[in-house]
């Protein structure tokens, strides 16, 4: 693969987190008129989450997903429920 392929595909990929972001911040600023900016976090932690599942135990990258989301949801209705409701 050539450098600027590598390029382009790099500045979508983080551009689709990018709007992920910004769909968890519309959605928590607009619709249920929350002030919550701990996704961001949260899915910082994941992905640190992912990468040391990888690098400790390597494990492809997908099958650490099935480790991390489960994991995340949980933690993230302990926090709706237990900090935002």
């Amino acid at each position: 693969m050539t450098e600027w392929t590598n390029t382009i595909l790099q500045g979508l990929l983080l551009g689709g987190l990018y709007a992920l972001f910004a769909t968890g911040l519309s959605l928590t600023f607009g619709i249920m008129r929350i002030v919550n900016v701990a996704h961001g976090d949260l899915i910082i932690v994941s992905a640190y989450m992912a990468y040391w599942l990888v690098e400790t135990f390597s494990i492809n990258p997908f099958y650490s997903l099935a480790i991390v989301i489960p994991i995340m949801a949980v933690v993230g209705y302990v926090l709706q429920r237990g900090v935002l409701s």
